[in-house]
């Protein structure tokens, strides 16, 4: 295997410049496919199109959404997509800097928290969320420049929009009916270590000691990133981020009909009323002095999990959507959140 070729792109990000380095390789191979796939959604669904880029801190997910966004400019045959953030939907800096985030039974200035999912305003995001699939309006920004959200800014006017933040598949309190909202959901995984001088990097870069920079890390970035990687919702697709930069699909997206629905039964319904069952059942019963339930739990938990190992081995491969097993196998959110633990 050769060499990667990385790209240079200048990109502008709430207000202040960044230059980012891609793999060419994953621009035609990875980056590209994607937006065809989009724009055929698109185009099959015959409106707006939206989708979620949801990554943990440190992963790029801003400059990214905003090099999809590019790239779809590129050619022809691909729908121009809009990029827009979740960071226009943090509280105002006056409210931030009178109030407070409960944690672990202490009280945290949210200003020493800021950026972590009790410092955004969920409903006014559901409000925008309720209207921008059928109408061009206006998005929130924040602007770094000043440390603050400016509302109405950005005209959203493109048939797909790409929404990129850490916490739109977040599985907590009010967070989790936001991810009804999205026809499409792209999550980026990333090992917690490669993040963290990436993190401390940032801070240092606006003006923070390496000493304050740590702190932050420790005390707020490392928190959201754990809450994302352990606390979101599967998304329908996953790419993985590496140590150096570069993105990779993780697992294969393969049509759901695929699958055989009868083959993998729904919910676990053991009936031990065979005859060869039902004789390996009373020998056990006979043999252990009792009527067999030793054998009988111990079979129901041993398909069970089984169950539970192929549909992780569905999602974890890529060969089903988390909404495609929830649909196919009749599952609800909660109960396949505990299965893909």
């Amino acid at each position: 295997m050769g060499e990667k070729v990385w790209r240079t792109c200048r990109l502008t990000i709430n207000g202040l410049g960044h230059k980012v380095q891609y793999n060419q390789a994953t621009i035609d191979n990875l980056f590209i496919p994607f937006l065809r796939r989009m724009t055929r959604m698109q185009q099959g669904l015959g409106k707006r199109l939206v989708i979620f880029l949801v990554a943990p801190p440190g992963t790029g997910k801003s400059t990214l959404a905003l090099l999809l966004e590019q790239l779809s400019m590129t050619d022809s045959s691909l729908e121009p997509v809009q990029s827009i953030g979740l960071d226009g939907f943090h509280y105002h800096s006056d409210y931030i800097r009178n109030h407070y985030v409960e944690r672990n039974g202490e009280k945290i200035p949210m200003a020493a928290v800021k950026g972590c999912p009790e410092t955004f305003d969920v409903e006014h995001l559901v409000e925008k969320l309720e209207t921008v699939r059928m109408a061009d309006i206006r998005w929130p920004i924040y602007d770094r420049s000043i440390h603050d959200v400016v509302e109405e800014v950005v005209k959203i006017r493109r048939k797909i929009v790409l929404l990129e933040g850490n916490w739109l598949l977040l599985g907590e309190d009010s967070w989790q009916k936001i991810r009804g909202y999205a026809d499409y959901s792209l999550f980026i995984s990333a090992e917690p270590r490669d993040l963290k001088e990436r993190l401390i990097a940032r801070k240092m870069a606006g003006g923070k000691s390496r000493e304050d920079a740590e702190r932050f890390y420790r005390e707020s970035d490392r928190v959201n990133v754990e809450r994302v990687l352990k606390k979101s919702w599967p998304a329908d697709e996953t790419w993985q981020m590496l140590g150096d930069g570069d993105y990779q699909l993780k697992g294969k997206i393969i049509p759901t009909n695929m699958v055989d629905r009868e083959a993998l039964w729904k919910k676990p319904n053991v009936s031990m009323e065979s005859s060869l069952l039902g004789g390996i059942n009373r020998r056990m019963g006979v043999e252990n002095g009792g009527d067999g339930a030793l054998f009988k739990n111990g079979y129901a938990e041993g398909l069970s999990a089984a169950r539970k190992t192929i549909l992780r081995k569905l999602y974890m491969d890529g060969t089903m959507s988390s909404k495609a097993i929830m649909e196919t196998f009749e599952l609800t959110p909660e109960e396949l959140t505990e299965i893909l633990k």
